[in-house]
């Protein structure tokens, strides 16, 4: 919206003569390099679908009809839309009514809760999945072991390997995303407008469903449509959870065609379900832009009779407390204490008196800390330098499409935008098939640790050129039109004026994707090598070669190293964000 409305003014950009200036030319083509790399994975993902074999070139529709004729292929695909939707009901369930009640309400503690929604956003993902699995596993769960022995039933009561039990971790996971994309819209809502309905005779409920909630539908749509990408390319719930009971969604498929226990790795298969995504993520996209062109009738926020007004909750408030804490246990302290608990006993099992006799720090000695060793040194090196190159193209994208006079700035924009419309995974995998089968000559990436930062530097564009667009709308033109007539070129301008300028939300911005860096594992796991490990490819190794005990420690290890940067990213957040501080 604020990129929209700042593109519609009129700026005074920097002409266009760029073809005379080699400077603004190193700059647009400087914006080129990610988006031509961009493309071309997308394009030879699209390609590699259509072709008979990554060796065979013959033009074939066989890999699109395996999708609906292969029961495992079609089994993933039905299994991918129904772990998605699952994700989106549960985070949408959580996230748009704790955003309701810290915006809109009277409730207390705003920046405790702004604290623990940002914890929720940086906790690890596969860190709750394995709290889970420890939590409602079947056969070892403990809320299953404590209802066998206190009913006397076998089976399990709740059975967390299914794909609603997955999209269940998945959406508690995601809750605080749909938090943090509705607050503001749901705080923007002039009160009254609801307190004309209430004096017209309808009732809460009516007054939420016919003036809060349409208001607000842009933001809850941007939340979905946010989410659904990431539910669609989530790998480490799937894989966590999921693999273990033969589960597969598009991810854990793409994973286990490409990385087969037995026999040839398969592509055409696993690029062809690609595209289908790549052709979905462009349409969800297309989808929201064109309901951003209807969003006049949506702006509440003039210049006449605007006053938000907290709600007064009175006996309710109980409640509303009760809801908050319940998302706080189930998202984050539940799975952190399964965690924790595992990660002091030499085997799983339920708590007792005979199962604190066992509780050691042994398992913390008793770690591969070679193996962890490396995988750390190399997650630090890229959590450096991943965010860095991302922010620096970041800067050049937002310059090139809010500075640039010309027609195709629009498309830079897009172009950045399409990592996270398009499921990450793809990216990943086309990276793998580029540097097996089109780079592999002249260069040499395969299975090293420069592919995984390539991937990861054009997964983290969308969020950096977000976060610059944010930013450099709110810097006037004036600025780089003073130090261009001071003899300054359009490079020094970018360099020594804007920067600087810039150097709080990059910082701020920086610091998220270090953080969202250090515990990424899809790309990890499907561009793994011995000699690219990462720190949480080592968690799943563990896990996946039956030491629970040995994975839990390595994770409250890597949640260790990963406190002091997320309080400091908490405390960057709380000290710049007004909403935290009412």
């Amino acid at each position: 919206m604020a990129l929209a409305t700042a593109l519609r003014q009129r700026w005074r950009p920097v002409p266009a003569d760029w073809l005379r200036r080699p400077r603004l030319n190193a700059i647009v083509l400087a914006a080129c390099v990610p988006a031509a790399c961009i493309l071309f994975l997308l394009l030879l993902t699209l390609i590699v679908g259509f072709r008979q074999s990554a060796i065979d070139a013959t033009f074939t529709f066989s890999h699109y009809v395996n999708l609906y004729t292969d029961p495992l292929a079609y089994g993933a695909l039905l299994n991918t839309i129904g772990f998605a939707l699952t994700t989106l009901i549960v985070a949408l369930f959580f996230g748009i009514p704790i955003a309701w009640l810290v915006e809109r309400t009277d409730i207390r503690a705003r920046s405790l809760m702004y604290s623990m929604v940002t914890l929720g956003l940086l906790i690890p993902g596969f860190f709750t999945a394995m709290g889970w699995l420890f939590l409602l596993h079947p056969r070892i769960g403990i809320v299953n072991q404590l209802a066998a022995s206190l009913l006397g039933r076998e089976g399990a009561v709740l059975n967390i390997l299914t794909i609603p039990g997955m999209g269940w971790v998945q959406g508690l996971n995601l809750a605080a995303l749909v938090f943090v994309m509705t607050a503001a819209s749901l705080r923007a809502i002039d009160a009254s407008l609801e307190e004309s309905a209430e004096m017209s005779g309808a009732g809460f409920l009516r007054r939420m469903r016919h003036i809060t909630l349409p208001l607000a539908f842009p933001a809850i749509l941007a939340s979905a449509l946010y989410v659904v990408p990431i539910a669609f390319s989530a790998f480490d719930v799937p894989l966590i959870i999921g693999l273990s009971n033969r589960i597969l969604t598009f991810s854990t498929y793409v994973y286990t065609k490409t990385n087969p226990q037995q026999g040839l790795p398969e592509y055409g298969l696993p690029a062809a379900f690609s595209s289908l995504m790549i052709v979905l993520g462009i349409a969800v996209t297309w989808w929201y832009g064109r309901t951003l062109r209807q969003s006049r009738k949506y702006q509440v926020v003039t210049g006449k009779n605007y006053r938000p007004k907290a709600i007064e909750l009175r006996a309710w408030k109980p409640m509303a407390w009760l809801f908050i804490i319940t998302w706080l246990c189930l998202a984050q302290l539940l799975p952190l204490l399964c965690l924790i608990w595992a990660a002091l006993l030499p085997f799983f099992q339920p708590p007792s008196l005979e199962a604190l006799r066992l509780v050691s720090v042994g398992n913390i000695f008793a770690v591969p800390w070679q193996l962890v060793g490396r995988g750390l040194s190399h997650t630090l090196v890229l959590a450096v330098l991943a965010p860095t190159v991302a922010l620096a193209f970041s800067v050049v994208f937002s310059w090139v499409v809010l500075r640039w006079r010309s027609r195709f700035r629009l498309l830079f924009d897009y172009v950045a935008f399409l990592p996270h419309a398009v499921p990450g995974l793809i990216f990943a995998f086309a990276a793998l098939l580029a540097a097996l089968f089109v780079i592999r000559g002249p260069v040499d990436l395969y299975g090293t640790l420069a592919l995984i930062l390539f991937v990861y530097i054009i997964q983290h564009l969308p969020f950096g050129s977000r976060i610059t667009n944010a930013a450099l709308i709110q810097i006037h033109t004036e600025l780089e039109e003073a130090a261009q007539a001071s003899g300054a070129s359009t490079w020094q301008t970018l360099r020594r004026v804007l920067v600087p300028l810039l150097r709080p939300a990059l910082l701020y911005a920086w610091l998220f994707l270090a953080l969202a860096t250090f515990r990424e594992l899809t790309v990890a796991t499907l561009l793994f090598s011995p000699s690219n490990i990462t720190l949480p490819v080592v968690v799943w190794s563990l896990l996946n070669t039956g030491n629970p005990d040995k994975a839990s420690a390595v994770s409250l290890l890597m949640m260790a190293v990963l406190l002091p940067p997320v309080l400091l990213y908490m405390r960057l957040g709380s000290s710049t964000d007004p909403r935290a501080q009412r």
